[in-house]
């Protein structure tokens, strides 16, 4: 007689858990929200690095802008370098012609004016893909040490690339109240710019030049041919300043800077462009005939042979003979201590206003 086995363990069912017990309903829901509990808080953990990184980002640009040096203005002579055999445009005359003219002709008189002025005075240059033309300038360089170098290969095609650089190089170790952009072919009164500054500022302008509008060239034929004029549409430019010799307020420069390669439009000329972009960044322009008179008087500022010549018709003779004239050497202010100022040509409305104005229009069709 074979023995009888006693009942065996029990089965395992269906939905048993842990130790074979079945989880009930409330162990279930505990276990769910647990875990939701646990990516939540993992969730929160990843945002907070994320926003501690994104509030570092955004303390350390502050402290640099903190840290540029507060300026008066930056002036930028826009220079090159010689590949045309016609005395006219060997630039390095003409950096020899400013140095003994307006341009102040050794380091410690640039340093004077900018720890007296405020004023910061340089060269304006890229590169050259000549060695040759590369090692004159860095001798000419160590010899004055009063050069600004742009990361671009100089060509004129490429003068918004090189303005839009200019303006990033500045705003990135200084703050200015203003930026002067100036041919070095053009005479300039750096004495009375403390004062201009001041009535631009009295203004709230800042896009200043001498304004001007001009026929849209749509053929190739002939100089200054835009090939972008259909996006321009009609017979004329929107008034711009003349490239010879404008001024930028700071905090537009520093916009501008700000913007990523490729977003803004160049044209085919680079005050068009400067223009348009001062459109588009919703500038003050102050059309200031003081920047393009043709002689020296009680009010000019900027001195060339508009509009016979872009600047200069012969600068490198013509800059020493202009500083040496009475008239150029005439005191900085008038009689009653103020810079005189010159009727414009064309009246500009300030951004605010054209601001104010377009929303009064726009509630006054929403009323009716």
């Amino acid at each position: 007689m074979l023995p009888t086995r006693g009942p065996g363990p029990p089965r395992k069912r269906e939905g048993q858990g842990f130790r074979g017990r079945a989880l009930t309903l409330p162990a279930r829901l505990l276990i769910s929200l647990t875990a939701s509990v646990i990516i939540l808080l993992m969730i929160a953990k990843r945002i907070s690095r994320v926003g501690s990184a994104q509030a570092q980002s955004a303390g350390q640009t502050e402290r640099a802008q903190q840290q540029r040096q507060p300026i008066l203005a930056y002036v930028g002579v826009q220079t090159g370098f010689t590949t045309d055999p016609r005395p006219k445009y060997n630039y390095e005359a003409r950096r020899q012609a400013l140095r003994a003219s307006w341009f102040p002709g050794r380091r410690q008189e640039l340093d004077r004016l900018e720890a007296e002025q405020g004023i910061v005075a340089r060269f304006v240059i890229g590169h050259s893909a000549d060695a040759a033309r590369e090692a004159a300038l860095a001798e000419e360089e160590e010899a004055h040490h009063d050069f600004l170098r742009l990361p671009l290969t100089e060509g004129y095609a490429g003068l918004p690339t090189k303005t839009l650089l200019f303006l990033r190089a500045v705003t990135e170790r200084y703050n200015p109240q203003y930026i002067v952009k100036i041919d070095d072919d053009v005479y300039f009164r750096l004495d009375r710019l403390p004062a201009a500054a001041a009535q631009w500022a009295h203004a709230a302008a800042d896009y200043v030049g001498c304004f001007k509008t001009g026929g849209i060239v749509k053929s190739p034929k002939w100089r200054w041919y835009e090939p972008q004029h259909a996006l321009l549409g009609g017979a004329s430019y929107f008034a711009h300043a003349w490239g010879s010799a404008y001024v930028v307020g700071g905090r537009v420069a520093a916009d501008l800077a700000a913007m990523r390669d490729g977003a803004l439009r160049h044209f085919a000329n680079e005050d068009v462009t400067i223009g348009a972009w001062m459109l588009a960044f919703n500038t003050t322009p102050h059309d200031d005939r003081r920047m393009c008179e043709t002689n020296c008087s009680a009010s000019s500022l900027a001195v060339y042979d508009m509009p016979q010549c872009a600047g200069l018709c012969e600068p490198t003779a013509q800059l020493p003979a202009l500083h040496a004239s009475p008239a150029c050497q005439a005191p900085a202010l008038g009689p009653s201590g103020r810079l005189p100022l010159v009727p414009p040509i064309f009246q500009f409305a300030a951004a605010h206003e054209q601001t104010a104005v377009g929303a009064a229009a726009a509630g006054s069709g929403a009323a009716g």
